[in-house]
Formats: C-alpha cells, structure tokens, sequence
C-alpha cells in the first residue's frame, strides 16, 4: 500500500514531536524529582539535626525517660517513619516508630556533648509521597505534551504540505497578526474561493483556527486555577513552616528543662555557671554556688516508693523557686543532687540565703500517703576566688564542702574557704 506524500510528512512530523515532547516531559520530571528530593534531604537532615541537638544532655545524663519522649515526639511528625537515639558504643537508647511507609531515605546526625560525640540520632523519612507526587506529575506532563505534540503536529503539516504559496502566505499573515495582537487568542476565518484541496485546506485552517480560540481559553483557565493552587500551597506551607518553629522550640526547651520538677537541667545549668563564671572573672563580680543533697534519699525510695521520692523532689524544686531571685539559676543536676548559682553574692550572702531555704524545708509538711516525711539537706557553699580558674574548679569547692558536710553528720551546711573546707555551722 503506497501512501502520499500528504500522510507521510504528517507521520514523520506527528512522530518527532511525540518523541520530542516525551523526552521534554522525562526531562522535566526528573529535574522535578531532583529538587524535591533536595527539598525532602534538607528537611530530612534538619530533623536528625534537631534531634541530634535535643538528645545531647539526655544522653550524657542516661535520661532514657526524657530519650523516649524525645524520639516519640519526632516520629510524630509528618512523613517519620522512625527514629533511633544510640549512645557512642552503638546501643540504643531510645527509638520510636511512626506512620508506616514503602520507601524512605536515612539522615544520621552526631549527638555532641561539650565538643564530645557521644552517640548518633538515625531518622528515616517517608518518600512514598514524593514518589506519589512524581508518578502523578509524570502522566500529567506526558498528557500535556501527547495532546501538545498532536495539535503542533497537524499545524506544521497544514502550513507545509501544500507548495502552494498563496494560500500559505495569506495563513502566514494571518498568524502574524494573531501574534502581534499579544497573549489573547482570536479565531479569523479565510474566506473559502474554491472546494479543491486549498479551498479544503483552508476551511481546515478556520475549523482549526476556531478550535485553538476554544483550547487556549481553556488552556488560560486552567494556568489560573494551577496558580490559585500555587498560592493555597504557599499559605499551607507557612503554616506548615510555623508547627516545625513550635516543633523546635519544644525540643529546644525539653533539651533544657528537667521534667520531673520543671527546673533546669545539668546541661543548662552548666551553660549558665560557665558564662556567669567568665563574666565575674571578667569584671570581678561576685558569684557564689550552692550544691545541695536531700539527706538519705534512698532510704525514702526503699520505705516509700519512688513515687514518694518523686513528691519530695518536686517540693524541694517548688522551694528553690520560691526564694531565689530572677537573677540566680536553681537547677536540678541529678537524682537527689541539686545546685544554685548565686549572682553578685559572696558566701556571707550564701549562708543567709541557704539558712532561709533550710528553714523552709524544716517547716514544709512533706506528706505522702498518710506518712509525714522528715527530710534534711546536706549544703556546700563556695564563693569564686582568682585561684579557681575553670567553672569546675568552682564545682568542685562546693562538692568538696557539700561531701564535708555530710562527714560533719549531714543537715547542716559547709562554707568553702581555701583549699580545704574550714568553716562548718551547723543549721539551727
């Protein structure tokens, strides 16, 4: 079967455009994929960074507790398939798995303490949507350019098959005056001379003419309801943006705070002794640091339970509140173990201040179950002086004094003055 001239350019041109616009379409797609997955990578790495950042103080601290919340929290997220917090000899610590998902890809991050790595965070992330995403964007793409290349296609065949030059001349300057006419599309009929081929020809063109009116409103109607939707997404993307700000900085305050009494953690309370240290060596302020133990704690937990433990350790956090100043930074550091840096306070302030708070522990009822608890503190006291030249050389005077005043026969308090603690005064 032999075919015209006509049919074959039409073939040969309906076909590279298909190829053509096939490839185009492939193209876009994946450059598409390339960018999203970029987008799904940095998010990704600022979750396990975040993480990573969270679980410092809890894993130097071997708080499993505040771990679990922590990678609970994380999996909650929004395409977190599961988070794992391993300590710097590999074992896990804590891990939480959340929604289920075929593919996903894996960002690690280091857990630092004090410049130390000390475990890693391993977070995966969901990619089911991005490929969802892909598969849809991929036939939409290949429609379009399907339906593109087709109408092209017959264009360049009904401006080329004929050699007739007239008729081409007057589509010619018919087109050009739909171009300068700018973005508006609109449909001019040529007039029909003749039924021959060009006469068929040209009542083709105005069918078409019209039919590209009709697909370039269309066209226009859909562009504006896509860019609607562009700016829908933008406005769910804020907010979307915000709920990770308030993500964060719950992760920052959990990283900080001690759950169980609301106070600051070690981690805290060790940033805050290390500047307030710098800054009175700096400009000779004072600063004084109190470190205090509740006397035979674990004989409490044995009798009690540790539920009464936990009650006594609340009180004693709500005491410290209710007398240190917006200045100073109470902290619980540990266990039973808690500390108070004292700002622009010497140690004859210290011994004021710590008088007062053992005066309230002795006239706090501290009552669990029916059970009146007889609690007792065990205080060292120490003043930075210029033969300290670390924040733990400050630390240790005042465990140093805290250890005395537990040989001196524990509820009493010791003040630091030099190299050993000399002066013990026993709480009255």
């Amino acid at each position: 079967m032999q075919f015209g001239l006509g049919l074959k350019l039409i073939g040969y041109v309906v076909a590279g455009v298909l190829v053509t616009s096939a490839a185009i379409g492939v193209i876009r797609v994946q450059n598409e994929r390339g960018s999203l997955s970029e987008l799904i990578g940095k998010a990704g790495q600022s979750v396990a960074n975040a993480t990573a950042s969270g679980a410092a103080s809890l894993v130097a601290g071997y708080d499993y507790g505040n771990l679990e919340i922590l990678a609970a929290n994380v999996a909650r997220q929004a395409n977190v398939i599961r988070v794992i917090i391993r300590n710097q000899d590999g074992r896990v610590m804590a891990q939480a798995t959340g929604e289920d998902a075929g593919g996903y890809k894996r960002f690690e991050s280091p857990v630092l303490f004090n410049g130390q790595t000390i475990g890693g965070v391993t977070v995966n992330i969901s990619t089911d949507a991005l490929e969802k995403a892909l598969n849809a964007l991929y036939w939409r793409v290949f429609v379009e350019q399907v339906i593109f290349g087709a109408i092209l296609g017959l264009i360049v065949y009904f401006f080329t098959a004929s050699g007739i030059v007239s008729p081409i001349r007057k589509l010619t300057i018919v087109m050009e005056e739909v171009v300068e006419k700018g973005d508006a599309f609109i449909a001019r009929d040529l007039e029909v001379k003749s039924g021959d081929e060009i006469g068929r020809l040209v009542a083709v063109f105005n069918t078409m003419s019209q039919s590209l009116a009709s697909y370039h409103t269309k066209l226009q109607s859909k562009i504006d309801f896509a860019n609607q939707e562009l700016r829908d997404k933008n406005i769910q993307l804020g907010g979307r943006t915000r709920e990770l700000e308030h993500a964060l900085d719950l992760l920052s305050t959990m990283a900080t705070t001690d759950w169980l009494t609301e106070l600051p953690n070690r981690r805290k309370f060790d940033e805050t002794l290390s500047r307030m240290f710098h800054q009175s060596e700096r400009f000779a302020e004072e600063i004084t640091l109190v470190l205090f133990d509740i006397d035979h704690f674990k004989l409490i937990n044995d009798s009690h339970g540790h539920g009464a433990g936990d009650e006594v350790l609340r009180d004693i956090g709500t005491l410290m509140r209710l007398h240190v100043r917006k200045s100073d930074l109470p902290a619980r550091l540990g266990g039973d173990e808690f500390g108070i840096v004292l700002y622009h306070t010497n140690s004859a302030q210290a011994e004021m201040f710590v008088e007062i708070l053992l005066e309230s522990v002795r006239a706090h009822a501290f009552d669990y179950g029916g059970a009146r608890l007889s609690i007792g503190l065990s205080v060292g006291i120490a003043q930075y002086d210029d033969s300290m030249e670390t924040p733990q050389a400050l630390y240790y005077a005042a465990d140093k004094t805290l250890y005395q005043a537990k040989q001196d026969g524990r509820n009493r308090y010791s003040v630091y003055a030099g190299v050993v603690p000399c002066q013990e005064r026993e709480s009255a």
